[in-house]
């Protein structure tokens, strides 16, 4: 006969009420309903309502985290050098980018912010954040607007992207000094979105190639710190879209397929499923964070520049096991 005393874990919580979502065991015994509980989370989540950045803006860049998230550069319109702050509640001002641009490419944390590429004209240059303000870095060997990024301060990743007239496949890697050559992309794209690091990267969405109508993608690629292979398509074909998290936990969300949308696609490392609708739907914006806890903010709701954050978040839910 098996034995099995040498197997002991946590006594059931027995109560006489649920507790509130994430707080105590994932299973509970209510002895008012005579029912064993459960808590699940769905991935799938929802947005919720954040604090309004100071500066509606599109075409902007983000890093961070949920809780810590950085704001910069953009169309205000006007003044294109603006730094913001998110503490998970309100945005406040930070240090001024010293290149004022739209199209960029941002990536790092709020205190090791990196900023690069972008237009006002079409520029290589790259900033790094401290916090405080931003000080030269490298610059980029190839110039262009609308890439994706991933990475940190310094190990980041700029890939695909835009040079009047032509669309690039090329990827470049920085050191925190310094940008070098890294893979190309399999598919020459602009207006993209990127998350992850710079070697376990991922790119997806975007638009292949100038003109009216658009050609957009829902193609996905994976990156390993030199070779870019295809991953699962977008559910959405989209440009103009946001992303975070990582490479096997990516987060999709708003975008242009067009008209502008606020749908959100969670990817797994193989395959993307639906999540939940953003509040507004809109393009040109920038996100930042986790695919659990996702940052959205800024962008183009309609026509009209915005200064909507929303964040996202894991569901909860409570079921009744059967006994």
């Amino acid at each position: 006969m098996s034995d099995y005393t040498g197997i002991q874990g946590q006594a059931v919580i027995n109560t006489g009420s649920d507790p509130s979502p994430g707080v105590g065991a994932q299973v509970w015994y209510n002895n008012a309903t005579y029912a064993f509980k459960i808590q699940n989370y769905s991935l799938a989540g929802a947005w919720a309502t954040g604090g309004n950045l100071g500066t509606a803006r599109e075409l902007l860049a983000g890093a961070g985290t949920q809780t810590a998230g950085l704001a910069f550069g953009g169309q205000s319109p006007g003044n294109k050098t603006l730094t913001e702050e998110y503490d998970g509640s309100a945005w406040t001002a930070g240090g001024a980018m010293g290149t004022g641009r739209i199209r960029l490419g941002g990536t790092g944390t709020q205190t090791a912010g990196l900023g690069f590429a972008g237009t006002s004209p079409v520029t290589g240059v790259t900033e790094e954040y401290n916090g405080t303000s931003w000080s030269p870095g490298g610059t980029m060997t190839t110039a262009r607007i609308s890439l994706a990024s991933a990475g940190t301060q310094t190990a980041g990743l700029g890939a695909g992207g835009s040079i009047d007239p032509g669309v690039q496949t090329a990827t470049e890697e920085y050191d925190g000094s310094a940008w070098t050559a890294g893979g190309n992309l399999t598919t020459a794209r602009f207006y993209l979105a990127g998350a992850g690091t710079q070697t376990a990267a991922l790119v997806f969405g975007g638009q292949v190639a100038p003109g009216s109508p658009p050609l957009i993608t829902a193609a996905t690629e994976e990156y390993n710190g030199s070779t870019w292979t295809v991953g699962g398509n977008l559910g959405t074909a989209r440009k103009d879209l946001a992303g975070c998290g990582t490479q096997t936990a990516g987060l999709a969300f708003g975008g242009r397929i067009p008209p502008g949308t606020g749908a959100t696609e969670i990817y797994d490392g193989t395959s993307w499923a639906t999540g939940g609708t953003m509040g507004t739907a809109r393009y040109h914006l920038a996100g930042a964070g986790a695919q659990t806890a996702g940052l959205a903010f800024g962008g183009n709701d309609t026509g009209s520049t915005s200064n909507a954050t929303e964040e996202f978040g894991s569901v909860t839910t409570i079921g009744t096991l059967t006994t």
